[in-house]
């Protein structure tokens, strides 16, 4: 019987995950990924924002983000133009998605209105680019939330300014036409995250207003309630908020027939999974 060999073994030297961003290669001889220079692209949105060579990006702490939010503080105090910006360099493929809208303001324009017209800029002019606004609270907080879905794992920048040379002037307190908005980006990665909440639970006493009260979730400081007409929409729309489930939050009675989610939210992570 003839001795049987063995073939020695080498060890493999595979990629960890995903390259970091775009261009790089991975090195079977430093087991390790190589990417080429990274130049910075354009004027940082804002002074404070620094060039991250690692993801081929301006990093903008408490303002860039894979989510970003806008809340009006002050209405405008005299008419004039306001542009919106979005801006974002793929780490995945190093494609660009660049985008930009405008609306007119007015002298005591409320708050909420000011709110859905940023909104609307977004929805109508940034959705080839891959933004879309997540989350509209313009109603009752004169807030929303824009994120990057096209390319989800990438921070982007939202600029208001009355200059269309000019990215972005909030960073710097009130626009030049006096309104006042402030603008925070959310990272990719936090904790702890909201829960779910669970045991739903939907009411109308004396046949008035709806109320909605529910099982508070682990890690929510409050609560939202999303509404859209549809089963399947994309419930961005909040119809209220509350600080706990019990007791809830109570919702005016709709015309027709009306969905309703419910999600626990912090100041780490945002909004977490609706229910």
């Amino acid at each position: 019987m003839s001795p049987t060999r063995v073939a020695g073994t080498m060890a493999v030297c595979d990629p960890p995950g995903p390259a970091p961003r775009f261009g790089c290669q991975w090195s079977t001889d430093l087991c390790d990924w190589f990417c080429p220079v990274c130049d910075p692209f354009g004027a940082p949105p804002r002074s404070s924002c620094t060039w991250d060579g690692k993801v081929c990006n301006w990093i903008c702490p408490g303002y860039t983000g894979v989510q970003v939010t806008v809340q009006t503080l002050q209405p405008p105090v005299q008419d004039a133009t306001v542009y919106v910006r979005l801006s974002s360099l793929c780490t995945a493929t190093g494609a660009m998605a660049v985008c930009g809208g405008s609306f007119a303001v007015y002298a005591g324009m409320p708050v909420s209105v000011k709110c859905q017209a940023i909104a609307d800029a977004i929805a109508n002019n940034c959705s080839a680019a891959g933004y879309a606004v997540t989350e509209n609270n313009c109603r009752l907080a004169a807030s929303l939330m824009a994120s990057n879905v096209g390319c989800p794992a990438t921070q982007f920048a939202l600029g208001l300014s009355n200059d269309p040379a000019v990215f972005d002037q909030a960073g710097q307190g009130a626009l030049p036409d006096g309104e006042s908005d402030s603008t925070t980006g959310t990272a990719g990665s936090c904790a702890p995250m909201p829960g779910p909440v669970s045991n739903l639970r939907l009411a109308r006493p004396g046949g008035g207003d709806l109320q909605m009260t529910w099982d508070d979730a682990s890690n929510a400081d409050d609560y939202l309630v999303f509404s859209d007409a549809a089963p399947n929409g994309t419930f961005t729309t909040v119809a209220g908020t509350a600080p706990s489930g019990t007791p809830g939050a109570t919702v005016g009675t709709p015309p027709g027939s009306e969905f309703y989610l419910v999600a626990g939210s912090n100041a780490s992570c945002g909004v977490g999974p609706r229910h």
